[in-house]
């Protein structure tokens, strides 16, 4: 897949500048940012179904908790599948937990893959007069000042900005045999496995958002991104760590409980990498903490949320397993105000 990048800075930059895009108060609110349920059919070729009841229970535990959501892009599968399929498979179970949260407290994005919310009315509400759903929205810091950008994040590119309408033509015909494809082992479903995204998708992001001092939140490659770092990055990072106090270890110390613990890190790698969530570094050393990802809700054994309350932000994963102790477990957490602190000083590129 292939990223223009002169398109995806100027299309991020034109929401930036624009005055209709809305803003969202984040001192006075909790938010959790989900993206890319991707909803189908409830059949084979739906990638979603099998983490039904894991979203169900995270939107139980925001709504029980006061967090409204934004719901960055790509929910419905409508390259894919009919919006009344969707609507019958999932319309009692997935859009049910969504309108318990009522109108104020859901804020939606439209991406790629559910773009006919640009100009229809949104199918959680009855009401047919509702304005689209915007392409982005912004996100004010305590004093009113937008400081936060929230798009789905397939802007610039080739197969989803510039030639949506072939692609949507070329994916609901695969349809047709991506069942049979997958049963002779011929196919595998890139958004649970390997991620399509370019390479130079997250350096993209991350350069645009560095020049224009802004932290830029995504969905769209279905890779969870905190800080401009991978979850992979930082599993390296403990390693790293972790060999260096094994190389120091004593008789007195703990080199079994070490070692366990180093094997069970470099299984986790191991299993990044070949999931296709392992990215090229978004820049050379510590990145800036500009670009944020949210990840998905199609992971085999769970789904990425990106929490935003009381001046934290926490990417957190919510495990497919409920047998799992946490059943919601915190990736990664961090004072928002000293990230924008950061992305405030830093010079641009």
């Amino acid at each position: 897949m292939s990223q223009d990048k002169a398109l995806t800075i100027q299309r991020l930059s034109s929401f930036w500048a624009r005055s209709d895009v809305p803003i969202l108060d984040i001192a006075s609110h909790r938010f959790a940012v989900l993206s890319d349920f991707h909803l189908g059919n409830g059949r084979r070729a739906d990638d979603f179904h099998h983490n039904e009841e894991t979203l169900s229970a995270a939107l139980a535990h925001y709504h029980e908790d006061g967090y409204s959501l934004i719901l960055l892009g790509d929910i419905e599968e409508l390259w894919q599948f009919g919006l009344t399929d969707v609507l019958g498979r999932y319309g009692q179970t997935i859009y049910e937990r969504l309108r318990e949260f009522g109108r104020p407290r859901i804020h939606r994005v439209f991406g790629n893959h559910d773009i006919d919310l640009a100009w229809m009315s949104d199918p959680l509400w009855a009401e047919t007069d509702q304005p689209p759903a915007p392409e982005a929205v912004k996100l004010s810091d305590e004093k009113g000042v937008p400081r936060i950008l929230l798009a789905h994040g397939h802007q610039g590119s080739f197969e989803s900005d510039r030639y949506g309408r072939l692609s949507r033509m070329f994916v609901r015909a695969f349809r047709v045999v991506e069942p049979f494809a997958r049963s002779l082992g011929l196919y595998r479903n890139p958004v649970t496995a390997t991620s399509q995204i370019a390479k130079t998708y997250e350096k993209i992001m991350h350069e645009w958002a560095k020049e224009t001092r802004v932290l830029l939140v995504c969905g769209h490659s279905h890779r969870a991104i905190f800080a401009s770092r991978s979850y992979a990055d930082r599993i390296r990072e403990q390693i790293a760590g972790l060999e260096t106090q094994i190389r120091s270890d004593d008789n007195e110390g703990q080199p079994e409980e070490h070692a366990r613990e180093l094997d069970e890190l470099r299984r986790i790698l191991r299993d990044e990498i070949r999931k296709g969530r392992d990215i090229e570094p978004t820049e050379d050393g510590f990145p800036l903490p500009c670009y944020f990802n949210c990840g998905c809700a199609l992971y085999t054994d769970g789904l990425t949320v990106l929490e935003l309350d009381a001046g934290e932000i926490r990417l957190v994963k919510w495990n497919r397993d409920p047998a799992v102790s946490p059943r919601c477990e915190i990736y990664q957490r961090g004072n928002l105000s000293d990230f924008l602190a950061q992305i405030e000083r830093a010079v641009p590129c």
